[in-house]
């Protein structure tokens, strides 16, 4: 088996890239706003932002205290934050954090930041996918075709079976 993944996994590698952009971005919206800021948005779209801003930070917290203790233990974990999402950690800046942050400054360059964040994660994610397969085997691929990759949505659509028929 290969060297165990870091602990850390794809993050650095992700979000470093990701957070200089979304600095820059802000900067560039500050610096000249009357190009930068969104116009005409209702005022209470800001305070969606820091809605999502606050459920991202729950989730991120969730999920870095619940992986650092499995990778601790060198176990699976597919329960809370994971229950909802494979990646929890990741998930939180991409669809949570970074467009709170957009709709809390108003800031179009900023509505690019998770887009930017989710290629670099793409990218980057079967390493830690085939790490954990190779890892964990038969219960890491079930853990993975029942849970949604990066959206923290439970999954609705039943199971079809190979006959084609679901219940």
């Amino acid at each position: 088996m290969e060297k165990r993944l870091s602990r850390w996994g794809i993050g650095p590698r992700t979000f470093g890239p990701s957070l200089l952009f979304a600095g820059t971005a802000w900067a560039v919206t500050r610096v000249w706003p009357e190009v930068f800021l969104v116009p005409g948005l209702n005022p209470g779209i800001r305070t969606a932002g820091l809605v999502l801003i606050g459920l991202g930070f729950s989730l991120w917290l969730a999920g870095v205290v619940t992986v650092m203790r499995a990778y601790n233990r060198d176990e699976l974990v597919t329960t809370g934050p994971f229950a909802l999402v494979r990646h929890p950690v990741y998930s939180a800046w991409i669809t949570l954090i970074f467009p709170g942050l957009a709709l809390w400054i108003r800031s179009w360059p900023m509505l690019l930041v998770p887009l930017l964040a989710y290629a670099i994660f793409r990218w980057l994610i079967h390493r830690e996918d085939e790490y954990l397969e190779q890892r964990f085997g038969q219960s890491y691929r079930e853990y993975r075709a029942r849970v949604n990759e990066i959206l923290p949505v439970p999954r609705w659509r039943g199971r079809v079976h190979r006959t084609g028929s679901s219940h």
